[in-house]
């Protein structure tokens, strides 16, 4: 799946306005790359039909919180978005956020609490910044992803963010293995 979202993104023309959306925003072609950033299509099937050519499961699409169950076995769980790649610190790729390009809600979709990720126990840009946390004895926490990269991009590299909207006690023991 982060495979596809980055292709999608970077050398698809399926990608272009996503492309354009963050080159607005700032965003650099070296931090997609250290990121990881990709874009879901808009439309129902086209992960799912690229993973079960790659021998997945329905069950295992379901079950990593890619896909949503369906009367015909599902359908993607993010189109029309920016995917971001969301790595745990032992750099171990546990699910995305997506973020759409217009004015809809929600704005943010998470992958759902799966066998592999927990959103009460992750830190975007963990697997980034935990060498500069270490270094620094400090860490900054931001609101969301875009804050993350912005401020990495602009070298305040000890940055991550929360996953919802409350810190959790989870997310404060993550931070105490590294400051």
């Amino acid at each position: 799946a982060q495979e596809f979202f980055h292709y999608i993104l970077t050398k698809h023309p399926l990608g272009k306005n996503a492309l354009e959306y963050l080159k607005k925003r700032g965003i650099s072609d070296s931090s997609i790359e250290e990121f990881g950033l990709g874009y879901a299509p808009n439309s129902w099937e086209s992960l799912t039909r690229f993973l079960r050519k790659h021998n997945f499961s329905i069950a295992e699409i379901v079950t990593s919180g890619l896909g949503v169950s369906s009367k015909s076995g599902c359908y993607d769980r993010f189109r029309g978005r920016m995917s971001f790649p969301l790595i745990d610190g032992r750099d171990r790729l546990r699910g995305f956020s997506g973020r759409v390009l217009s004015l809809q809600e929600p704005k943010y979709i998470n992958t759902p609490q799966t066998p592999i990720f927990d959103k009460g126990n992750f830190l975007f840009g963990l697997n980034l910044a935990k060498t500069e946390i270490r270094s620094k004895k400090e860490v900054i926490l931001v609101e969301g992803e875009m804050d993350v990269i912005l401020s990495h991009q602009a070298g305040f590299r000890n940055v991550v963010a929360s996953k919802g909207t409350a810190l959790t006690e989870g997310q404060i023991d993550l931070l105490k293995k590294y400051t």
